[in-house]
């Protein structure tokens, strides 16, 4: 009602919220990465029935450098629900159709065509440029089924059908109109409707430069031109609906009045599936010197992963310590009758992969949110935090 209508990323929050215990979610927030990187693979190879480590350990290396804000993407609840969680849905949404756009006898029978068709729902309900991302590679489907006078068979249907319902609940919300005021409030203020989507289309095309996208953008072209060009092959069909969701996921967010850099998710997910993609159909004769060195070379890529997991390791470790102190002193205070608190902030995030990073931490106004959420939370009158020269330290630090 009031901001957007994600009701099915909103409903996993708010479950997971309501139950005392962070554990599980964490154990569920751990299958459904897993699946997101089973899923990758499936839509980089066509299949799984050989689980190829290369692929495996490349998703992962590719998801850990390029996804601009890790932690907020996989480890912050919200954000997991909102982004990981939904990109784990469409993803499985759309095995079928490539399932059926590489074998075109491929079916589902009746039962499984009605379940396929309440996945459309979930899918198309997901999230703004992950629904929108996903309706221009339908779109793009069925215009290439119309000009093949290809059949179309039930689950197709079903699920397209589906997934427009999902679609259309989505930003047919309430909540949206909160957006499209926003929008009205800039275009007044810049000079109109032309000038207003220009400057969005300068801001959105920044954000998908400066999180990797013209890098993983800039290979997949590379690599299919060659194809194209020099080893005279054609590029699987599906490959181009990627690469196009590839482009909806980003460009669809001119609509909104800011891209999050934790939006830009499904948009590496999507170039990672295209370039790999792209990269299993060239025919590539691997020089001897590559192949004589190849331990070697693995031994400094496995060094510098993990450098760089151990310093991601530390960072969110860090964080953690001290926002469970932090909240130890805040429950200390309020059973002391103390019910305006002070507390140092913010907590230091300085790298990526901690949920924190990028995020809102207690301001020094307890007026403002999120500081009149947590004092509400916690059960007290105000609260509000305070900057200090002394240096963050967890407890057992201290002792």
């Amino acid at each position: 009602m009031e901001w957007g209508g994600r009701n099915v990323a909103h409903f996993f929050a708010q479950f997971f919220l309501f139950l005392e215990d962070k554990y599980v979610f964490n154990i569920c927030n751990t299958v459904i990465y897993c699946c997101l990187i089973l899923l990758i693979q499936f839509h980089v190879t066509g299949s799984l029935k050989k689980i190829n480590p290369f692929f495996f350990f490349a998703i992962n290396g590719m998801l850990w450098f390029l996804v601009p804000v890790w932690g907020q993407n996989f480890l912050w609840l919200t954000g997991s629900c909102n982004y990981l969680w939904m990109a784990t849905i469409v993803l499985s949404f759309l095995v079928p159709y490539r399932k059926r756009n590489d074998n075109h006898s491929y079916k589902l029978n009746i039962p499984l065509s009605s379940l396929f068709f309440i996945l459309g729902i979930l899918a198309g309900w997901s999230a703004e440029n992950v629904s929108a991302a996903v309706f221009f590679l339908l779109l793009a489907y069925f215009i290439s089924k119309f000009v093949n006078k290809e059949k179309v068979c039930l689950f197709e249907i079903l699920g397209c059908i589906g997934f427009l319902i999902g679609f259309v609940l989505l930003i047919s919300a309430p909540g949206n109109y909160a957006r499209l005021a926003v929008i009205e409030q800039i275009q007044a203020n810049q000079h109109g409707f032309v000038f207003t989507m220009l400057m969005r289309f300068v801001n959105v095309t920044h954000v998908f430069v400066r999180n990797y996208g013209l890098f993983l953008l800039g290979i997949s072209v590379w690599l299919g031109l060659d194809i194209i060009v020099y080893q005279k092959k054609k590029l699987n069909l599906f490959t181009w609906f990627y690469f196009l969701a590839g482009l909806a996921s980003v460009y669809s967010m001119l609509l909104s009045p800011g891209f999050a850099d934790r939006a830009h998710l499904i948009v590496t997910i999507f170039f990672c599936i295209t370039a790999l993609n792209i990269a299993m159909q060239l025919t590539i004769e691997i020089p001897g010197i590559i192949k004589r060195w190849l331990p070697l070379l693995s031994v400094m890529f496995f060094i510098g992963f993990s450098n760089s997991f151990l310093a991601a390791g530390r960072d969110v470790m860090g964080v953690y310590l001290r926002w469970k102190e932090r909240t130890q002193y805040i429950v200390t205070q309020k059973a002391q009758g103390v019910v305006d608190i002070e507390v140092k902030a913010p907590i230091p995030a300085k790298n990526k992969h901690s949920a924190l990073y990028g995020l809102y931490d207690m301001s020094g106004d307890a007026t403002k949110w999120p500081n009149t959420s947590i004092a509400e939370y916690f059960g007290i009158h105000s609260i509000k935090g305070i900057d200090s020269n002394e240096p963050w330290k967890p407890a057992w630090k201290k002792k």
